[in-house]
């Protein structure tokens, strides 16, 4: 089985022409043309938070756009950027809850898309009825694999400021309920805008890199500095029929820049 994994689009509203020098909303249609060309096979795309950069309803009528073409369902949660009034308004079937958060059954895996976000907060936690509703969903499902998407780290990633700032608070909570289960299979992230790999209590978990700009890699200072020249990703997860997680990053900007080769 094959799914897509896209974070960060940060679209921006009709008042704005570019987001620190570039176009989110040409960055995500290539994005779209990419996987709709070579990964017809998947069975999904996710979108794990922040899709607009200002929360507005401009920016989610794009999204709506360049969604309603793909090949491929896609299945959204929010982030700390993100206004969930506006995004309802342009993807109301998921209406109806506090939350935008929801289980996806695919043969005999279940994808858990979890909603971490404090609207007008950098940081992200997990309240009594989120984690009641991931509860319920982890005894629910607890003899088939779980797979679960957020927004927010829930390891430290080490950058000052997200760890420190936009951190996620509830993170010992999190870890003490998925204990109690051992069909966590992985976990997938966004937020950080760097791909990032970790494990922790034997769970493997993978951040990709926003769709717009970065995070630039400083561990030694206690400020956010971001970059566009590290180029855009999104990640391509293959589970093989033994359960096996493989993921790859791909530089989706470039890709015609392929060259016949001998390895």
């Amino acid at each position: 089985m094959k799914f897509i994994h896209i974070s960060d689009t940060h679209l921006i509203g009709d008042e704005y022409h570019s987001l620190y020098g570039i176009d989110p909303e040409f960055r995500l249609k290539k994005a779209f043309n990419s996987i709709d060309k070579w990964h017809k096979d998947a069975k999904f795309i996710a979108i794990t938070g922040d899709l607009s950069n200002d929360g507005s309803k401009s920016s989610y009528k794009k999204l709506q756009e360049i969604v309603k073409n793909s090949i491929l369902p896609v299945y959204f949660i929010l982030g700390n950027h993100d206004t969930r009034d506006n995004f309802r308004q342009f993807f109301p079937h998921y209406a109806g809850n506090n939350f935008i958060q929801y289980p996806i059954k695919i043969e005999d895996k279940v994808f858990l898309f979890l909603d971490s976000a404090v609207e007008n907060n950098p940081y992200g936690k997990l309240c009594e009825e989120r984690l009641i509703w991931l509860e319920n969903q982890l005894k629910t499902h607890k003899k088939e694999s779980v797979y679960i998407f957020m927004h927010h780290h829930p390891v430290s990633c080490g950058l000052y400021e997200m760890d420190n700032m936009g951190n996620f608070k509830t993170q010992d909570t999190f870890w003490d309920l998925l204990k109690k289960y051992n069909n966590i299979k992985h976990i997938s992230f966004g937020h950080i805008h760097r791909i990032m790999h970790s494990c922790k209590n034997g769970i493997p978990l993978h951040s990709t890199r926003s769709t717009a700009f970065q995070v630039a890699l400083r561990t030694d200072c206690k400020e956010e500095y971001l970059t566009n020249e590290e180029n855009p990703t999104y990640a391509i997860i293959n589970i093989n029929k033994d359960g096996d997680t493989r993921v790859h990053h791909h530089e989706f900007m470039n890709e015609d820049r392929i060259y016949l080769g001998e390895c």
